[in-house]
């Protein structure tokens, strides 16, 4: 594995790990947590969503796209509007 691509997926990982860790840590202030939020099902459900939201880099990987850097950097700064992942998504599977 190229030293480009462990870096990318140590990034991927970390930010998982992060969103994971703000989603599962209880907010200050906040004693009344909804009980789906320490189930282990929405646990799961973020790991889906987080597999999801990733889907366009997970498939530049799986493809070995020679652009993967621009689309993981695309993924990660502008996926979260629709718009940053559709362009994502399509310039990982052209």
């Amino acid at each position: 594995m190229k030293a480009e691509r462990k870096v990318l997926w140590f990034v991927m990982v970390l930010l998982g790990i992060l969103l994971m860790a703000g989603c599962w840590a209880p907010p200050i202030g906040m004693p009344h947590m909804p009980n789906w939020m320490w189930s282990p099902f929405g646990f799961i459900g973020g790991l889906i969503g987080l597999a999801i939201y990733f889907l366009p880099t997970i498939i530049a990987v799986v493809r070995k796209k020679s652009n993967l850097l621009l689309i993981v950097l695309l993924n990660i700064l502008l996926g979260w509007t629709v718009v940053g992942w559709v362009v994502a998504l399509v310039l990982a599977l052209v």
